[in-house]
């Protein structure tokens, strides 16, 4: 198969499991709830290179995987989250919980319309600075926005704000190569 026509099934896939907890989310009026887990399990395959390696071995067989999962997580996230991890091991899909669970955070993010935002400036912003350029996005679009932050020192001054493909800068540089291209343009 090819890699571009497998990236797509896979999220074709991924978002049909998404949405599945999604929807067991709602119907349980546990939406919340179920978040909490999806983000604690995403930190958890984020931190942990050797859970990363496990779960996306197609070699394991299903009680191996599902012992393993118990072990670790049983009594950490509740049992509708639990349930459906052992669902995804039971369906041979355990190796794309990673997207199952963005699946589930970009439908969960719409539903609260929160915005995932990067914030790239020329130095580092306080906590205030961040929150201020939050509240601006919010008063403008009606969004929620939570950024994670990055320093670029090229920037010269000011910042970047990044969400998905769209871009807007208000950075020194990108004023100054403004500037230069209206003088030789003039």
């Amino acid at each position: 198969m090819q890699f571009g026509l497998q990236t797509t099934l896979v999220k074709k896939i991924s978002r049909r499991y998404g949405q599945a907890l999604f929807n067991l989310a709602l119907e349980k009026n546990a939406l919340d709830e179920i978040h909490n887990n999806v983000m604690f399990l995403t930190e958890t395959l984020r931190s942990s290179e050797e859970l990363r390696n496990f779960i996306t071995d197609p070699h394991h067989p299903a009680e191996l995987c599902q012992s393993a999962l118990k072990e670790l997580f049983k009594t950490k996230i509740d049992d509708q989250t639990f349930n459906f991890l052992m669902f995804l091991v039971e369906k041979g899909r355990l190796n794309i919980l990673r997207e199952v669970l963005e699946a589930f955070t970009r439908l969960y993010h719409d539903e609260y319309k929160i915005r995932m935002i990067q914030i790239i400036s020329a130095s580092e912003l306080l906590p205030a600075q961040v929150d201020a350029i939050c509240k601006k996005l919010k008063l403008r679009w009606h969004h929620e926005y939570f950024a994670e932050t990055s320093v670029d020192e090229s920037l010269i001054g000011g910042f970047q704000i990044k969400s998905g493909d769209q871009v807007l800068d208000f950075s020194m540089k990108n004023q100054l190569a403004n500037f230069r291209r209206q003088v030789l343009n003039a």
